[in-house]
């Protein structure tokens, strides 16, 4: 896992955003191309680019889907919708980018990668509950 932290946090210092560094990272887990999927996926960037559900949170559902698609990715995505409520709610008063920036723009580097990086943890943990290895999804 450390290295999927090394891979995420590389990705965020590049320029991407939560959630094209959460898609591409999930990609590459699965052996697929990312580019082009992860320039699509760039319009959930900071909240669809409007403030509003965080990429993470999007990124992070988006990446169960490719990871293990179907109705297990289904429910899964439910467990981390309501996972990251209680997380970002606790922590800052909301899911959307606004609440979690708080109307500093130095908050996106403060606390986006953490975020970034615990969707992951809890992306990892949740396959695993479901019998799947995150380091062995190749196709």
């Amino acid at each position: 896992m450390n290295q999927d932290i090394l891979l995420l946090r590389k990705a965020l210092r590049e320029g991407r955003c939560c959630s094209t560094a959460l898609v591409s990272l999930a990609m590459q887990k699965k052996g697929m191309d990312h580019g082009e999927a992860a320039e699509a996926v760039s319009v959930l960037c900071r909240g669809l680019h409007a403030g509003m559900t965080c990429g993470a949170l999007t990124g992070g559902a988006l990446a169960l889907g490719i990871l293990a698609p179907g109705a297990a990715a289904d429910e899964m995505a439910s467990d981390l919708a309501a996972w990251f409520k209680e997380f970002c709610g606790d922590s800052y008063g909301g899911t959307d980018c606004t609440a979690i920036l708080d109307g500093d723009p130095d908050n996106e580097m403060l606390r986006c990668p953490q975020i970034v990086e615990s969707v992951w943890i809890r992306i990892r943990e949740l396959l695993e509950d479901e019998g799947l290895d995150p380091d062995r999804m190749k196709e």
